[in-house]
């Protein structure tokens, strides 16, 4: 993934595209970015020194100056300033436009494994330029079957990662880590009409044998046998409730040395003692998922789960080949529509790939 080039020679191909998606300029007015036209002439524009400015790699200045010689817009870089702090709605509604577009091109039939119906769901964190933690959060889904994010969407970093933040659908299967073990992300996913395989730890979720008795977890993590087991449970207690399938799979043993390392130097850092329990489990990836036997086996779901070194791989892709981490805006407001601008450029060559292969990369 190349940064975009100010020449943009694809522009015209682009809007036309954008064009039979949305109406441009009644898209930027209702959302306040273009209420007068003085110094910029469409809505088109003000997109294209977005872009400019964001996977262009140009300062204001040099948008300011690049689109004057171009005759793409007539102002100087405070006004440019100006209007993109106002420009995020538009760009948001841009984004959104385009992914559902996208969201729209598979053909659904229930299948699994890379096929129609599986979707990998992760987040990512963005930090301002000097500062200490994180600011800005990435929360995205990512479809096998296309090769590509089909949903993008970004809020500041103190919006927990959840799956209420991306699109589901009935019918998909929803691969989670850890930071998506929460009651609200099983009940969502299944009033929605969809499916979960989502990873926990041994704190993650109060897990139960029926209303009211507690699944004892280490008593049934098998010391030898099987290199994969499942249970049935419920997450949560209550009227609430959802019935899933425990999978307890062993690692090896490679793995679980790397993983009780970590955990000691983790603790040795914060001059704690390792949890034994913690110990325990580092053995063992536990997934639960509302997918039946007859859906998939544990074997199977233990597969699938694995699936999601694509969409780290596709994170790592926008961060460092699309400079997505590069954030440059101080201002909130701008920050937000240089990252906006960054996802749609995303979106756009992900997409143009595409159709020049036989199959997703």
């Amino acid at each position: 993934m190349q940064p975009a080039s100010p020449r943009l020679d694809q522009w015209p191909s682009v809007i036309n595209h954008l064009l039979s998606l949305l109406d441009l300029d009644a898209s930027a007015r209702r959302h306040g970015a273009l209420v007068r036209k003085r110094g910029v002439r469409s809505a088109a524009d003000l997109l294209h020194l977005g872009l400019l400015y964001g996977p262009g790699g140009l300062s204001l200045r040099g948008v300011a100056s690049h689109a004057t010689e171009a005759g793409i817009a007539d102002l100087c870089d405070v006004s440019l300033l100006d209007r993109l702090r106002n420009a995020g709605e538009f760009f948001a509604d841009v984004l959104g436009h385009l992914l559902s577009d996208l969201r729209g091109e598979a053909p659904r039939d229930g299948r699994l494994g890379g096929r129609p119906g599986l979707s990998l769901v992760d987040g990512s964190t963005v930090s301002l330029p000097a500062s200490e933690g994180s600011d800005w959060r990435l929360h995205a889904r990512y479809e096998p079957v296309l090769g590509r994010f089909t949903d993008l969407v970004i809020t500041e970093a103190r919006t927990a990662e959840a799956l209420c933040c991306v699109a589901v659908r009935p019918g998909d299967v929803m691969v989670q880590d850890r930071g998506y073990a929460r009651v609200r992300n099983f009940a969502h996913a299944r009033a929605n009409g969809a499916d979960f395989i989502t990873r926990i730890g041994w704190q993650s979720v109060r897990l139960f044998e029926t209303p009211g008795q507690r699944f004892d977890l280490f008593a049934v993590l098998p010391d030898t046998g099987a290199a994969v087991v499942e249970h049935a449970v419920r997450i949560g207690d209550g009227p609430n409730a959802v019935a899933a399938r425990l999978i307890i799979a062993r690692k090896p043993p490679d793995a679980i040395e790397r993983q009780t390392e970590r955990l000691r130097r983790k603790a040795s850092r914060k001059g704690n003692r390792t949890n034994p329990r913690t110990l325990r489990t580092a053995g063992f990836m536990m997934l639960l998922t509302s997918l039946s036997a007859a859906q998939a086996s544990a074997e199977q779901v233990v597969r699938l789960y694995r699936m999601r070194w694509q969409i780290e791989l596709a994170f790592k892709r926008i961060k460092s080949l699309g400079r997505f981490a590069e954030l440059r805006a101080d201002d909130t407001r701008l920050a937000r529509a240089w990252l906006l601008a960054h996802l749609i450029a995303v979106v756009l060559i992900e997409a143009s790939l595409g159709e020049g292969l036989d199959s997703p990369p």
